[in-house]
């Protein structure tokens, strides 16, 4: 049998001690832990809190000092995102498709330009005193999203005939005739049937009854849209002229904008009612002050330049073809290089340029008044250089251009198409004007410049 070992005694002290000693330990073990947990804890806090704030607080852009957030960005971008997917027939479930990869990526700066426009639109807004009504806004809602489903039949102009004026008239007698004709059964399907059959010159009805099916506003061309939206239902049109020729019309039924494809897309992505009036709010006011713009008229006789261009695609890479981005490239070094050397600026026109309106003139683009460029740079310089000067390269998001001025006249006679073109950028040459006067930052990378 083994012998027993009796094991020493700790003295009442000893035992005391080592009873510190694993307290101090295990203070520290419990220490060392909540340590590295608070720590952990804490990064995953600041993570967060990080993340949160480069996706929804970090400034996109900076409009007199006030902060437009990234959350703002990407909302607006996700907007117009799902009109996109709508209107390009992009179904639910396919919008990371590849194949669209380049067109969405468009929507990155459109994002942000409507953020700097609608900051515009507002600042003046408060400044002239402008209101929307919401009953204003409540109607463009529904003008714009709201639907029709109508049928038509169709005349159309002979192209080739030598007598425009008989043409038409025979066709407006023709159509009225058929006019007359359904006016006395209005709703008589087989009458629509045989008459769109016998007489419809548009092919994608003729044989449907003239059915167009729902639309929305756009559709159409403009005199058929106007008279749709006066006509009652079932009410058949007097003869509609557009550029194809007359149309007799027939409303059949209208709906709302709950059931327009592209405003169930965004109640699908999240977007409400009140969201889309927001951005309707702001399409009035677009038209307001584009119409105050035309409205202050043109000056005639006023300065004007008559210059020349040249003017190339931008050198981008655009869906890796950098073969392209390299040709382009070389192709603006080119014509940097041979204006440098005093190359004739018509003869590098008509070389280079890829403005097919201008191009076999040498560039020529007439005589150009304030406004008709909507680029101020370009324009500001132009009317400050002298004749027979080259301006700087200019360049542009799409368009890279080279000007010369040919002569200039401190007082010239506006002209019709001149009066047009001016009248046409109203708003976009004062948004421009707007854009400078503001203090605007863009503060995404890659969407700094406009």
């Amino acid at each position: 049998m083994a012998r027993r070992i009796p094991l020493p005694r700790l003295s009442r002290r000893q035992r005391t001690a080592r009873w510190q000693r694993e307290r101090r330990q295990q203070a520290v073990i419990v220490t060392v832990f909540s340590a590295v947990l608070f720590f952990v804890l804490g990064l995953v806090s600041w993570a967060a809190s990080d993340n949160y704030y480069q996706s929804n607080l970090k400034p996109a852009m900076k409009f007199d000092g006030r902060v437009i957030p990234m959350r703002d960005w990407k909302t607006e971008r996700t907007y117009q995102l799902s009109r996109f997917y709508v209107e390009f027939g992009v179904p639910p479930g396919y919008e990371s498709d590849p194949q669209i990869a380049e067109q969405k990526a468009s929507y990155d700066r459109s994002a942000l330009d409507t953020l700097e426009e609608y900051a515009i639109l507002d600042q003046q807004a408060r400044a002239d005193g402008v209101t929307v009504a919401p009953d204003a806004v409540e109607t463009r809602y529904q003008d714009d999203f709201g639907q029709f489903r109508s049928r038509h039949i169709l005349i159309t102009f002979d192209t080739a005939a030598t007598d425009k004026a008989l043409d038409e008239s025979l066709a407006l007698a023709k159509a009225t005739a058929i006019r007359d004709q359904l006016r006395q059964d209005p709703n008589n399907q087989d009458l629509w049937n045989q008459l769109a059959k016998d007489n419809s010159q548009d092919p994608g009805s003729a044989n449907a009854g003239g059915e167009l099916g729902w639309v929305g506003k756009g559709q159409f061309v403009k005199p058929f849209e106007d008279a749709a939206k006066a006509l009652a239902i079932g009410q058949v049109s007097d003869p509609v002229k557009s550029d194809f020729g007359y149309h007799i019309i027939q409303v059949e039924e209208r709906r709302g904008p709950a059931e327009n494809d592209i405003v169930k897309r965004w109640f699908a992505s999240g977007f409400t009612e009140a969201d889309i009036k927001r951005h309707t709010e702001h399409d009035i006011l677009r038209d307001e002050f584009t119409k105050r713009q035309q409205d202050r008229g043109v000056t005639s006789p006023t300065a004007q330049v008559h210059i020349a261009q040249i003017q190339v695609g931008t050198p981008r890479p655009v869906g890796g073809d950098f073969q392209s981005f390299t040709d382009q490239l070389k192709k603006v070094s080119e014509i940097g290089k041979a204006l440098d050397a005093g190359t004739d600026f018509a003869e590098v026109a008509k070389q280079y340029s890829e403005d097919s309106a201008t191009k076999d003139q040498g560039g020529d683009m007439g005589w150009l008044a304030r406004g008709m460029l909507t680029d101020l740079s370009a324009e500001n310089e132009l009317f400050n250089i002298d004749a027979g000067k080259l301006s700087q390269q200019h360049n542009g998001l799409t368009f890279t251009t080279w000007y010369k001025v040919i002569e200039k006249s401190d007082s010239r006679e506006l002209d019709d198409t001149q009066k047009k073109t001016i009248n046409d950028n109203a708003y976009t040459y004062w948004l421009n004007q707007q854009k400078k006067a503001h203090a605007v930052t863009r503060l995404i990378p890659g969407l700094e410049f406009e």
